[in-house]
């Protein structure tokens, strides 16, 4: 996910929707060949960004949002709704996944460098997008924190 191009992420939020392509189109583009036209661009049609969004909540995706972000300089983060109740245990979760997603990044980094003293272009790519997966699990793991331990200004500006 983290390495798609948008055009990638919606075709990967189009295959999440369980259901035929036709019926999707008929969600998002209201008639039945419109996404299909819009996914490869006939004539050079493109999804509009409420049909993004409708792309988005009917397949359960976030994919496209995910890339838009990215190609932003940013991230896109997916935060449980407020009214669930997070603990310390939570942000132990979340930590871990912090300490995953960078030895993940270490390791490659220590494999591409091994195998020739060098990071070329591929290999590069690859250690940005784990490099953004792990900026997100900060991320995460910041805006949790702020919910379980700030303020109610923190935890207002936080969400």
């Amino acid at each position: 996910m983290d390495d798609f191009s948008l055009d990638d992420a919606i075709r990967e939020d189009v295959a999440r929707w369980p259901h035929s392509q036709e019926s999707l189109s008929r969600v998002v583009c209201g008639s039945a060949q419109g996404l299909r036209h819009k996914l490869v661009h006939f004539k050079g049609q493109h999804l509009r960004p409420e049909e993004l969004v409708m792309l988005q909540l009917s397949s359960g995706g976030r994919h496209t949002v995910s890339a838009m972000a990215r190609e932003l300089g940013g991230a896109f983060l997916m935060l449980p709704p407020t009214e669930v109740c997070l603990d310390n245990q939570d942000l132990l979760v979340e930590a871990n996944k912090i300490h995953a997603a960078l030895g993940t990044l270490l390791t490659q980094m220590n494999e591409f460098i091994q195998n020739d003293g060098q990071i070329d272009e591929g290999e590069k790519a690859k250690l940005d997008a784990q490099g953004h997966a792990a900026y997100v699990q900060i991320l995460r793991f910041l805006s949790l924190t702020y919910r379980v331990y700030g303020t109610a200004e923190v935890v207002k500006t936080a969400q």
